[in-house]
């Protein structure tokens, strides 16, 4: 497949240009079964597809090529604006569009985590994904902290038996030890374990307001507080 005419391969080239071939390996995705939180679809995760740094020479047109190849139909963008230029591909959501792969970008700073609210956003879409049989992949720069963050959350909000600890190795065995590394990482998972389950379909995550503490996202069971207490104290 050819790229669209109107996108140059200037647009994701800085002025410096260097004399280093990229890469010809093709991109690695990591395929996430999900059939323990009983979806029979699966869930690809990689690293930042045309990531131009240091050592690393992608290819974003290939790159984008082969995606669309692999029938992606959806794709979840965790990095930033700010690092998408410093990786040299600033236009890269754009790219996606062009290609016809509905972008969902949903910026995390590196090393960070979403907020609930945005958390529980991010979920909501992968399930309407997954529910429709969408092909679905998400990344962040790595493939290794936001993006097995994002996955390992899907997992506690769609099962109400998977532990937060299943879930973080869960994502060590697919993507290597190296995944869910921080503490700050690791916090962000229980909360959404917490809120996910019988309310998750009748409240609103980010509504503010809301008096009625049994509406409350932290309105959760001494069951789990000692779970998180176990695992993150």
């Amino acid at each position: 497949m050819k790229p669209p005419s109107s996108v140059q391969t200037s647009e994701f080239d800085s002025s410096d240009e260097e004399p280093i071939e990229d890469e010809q390996t093709p991109i690695q995705i990591s395929w996430l079964p999900l059939s323990r939180v009983n979806c029979s679809q699966f869930l690809g995760l990689c690293a930042l597809p045309g990531c131009k740094f240091k050592d690393v020479r992608r290819n974003i047109q290939k790159d984008t090529e082969e995606l669309k190849s692999y029938g992606i139909q959806d794709i979840f963008v965790f990095c930033t604006r700010g690092e998408l230029s410093k990786y040299r591909v600033p236009n890269l959501v754009d790219l996606y569009h062009q290609y016809g792969i509905i972008t969902h970008h949903h910026p995390i700073p590196d090393g960070g985590t979403p907020d609930i609210a945005s958390c529980c956003d991010i979920m909501e879409e992968l399930e309407i994904c997954l529910k429709n049989n969408r092909k679905t992949l998400i990344h962040c720069y790595g493939g290794l902290g936001r993006s097995c963050l994002v996955a390992a959350c899907l997992l506690l909000y769609l099962s109400d038996t998977v532990s937060p600890q299943q879930a973080i190795d869960s994502l060590r065995d697919l993507r290597g030890s190296g995944a869910i590394q921080t503490i700050k990482v690791r916090r962000v998972t229980v909360p959404v374990r917490l809120w996910s389950g019988a309310d998750r379909h009748s409240v609103t995550p980010h509504q503010k307001g809301n008096e009625n503490p049994k509406h409350s996202i932290f309105h959760v069971s001494p069951v789990y507080i000692l779970i998180f207490l176990k695992i993150y104290i």
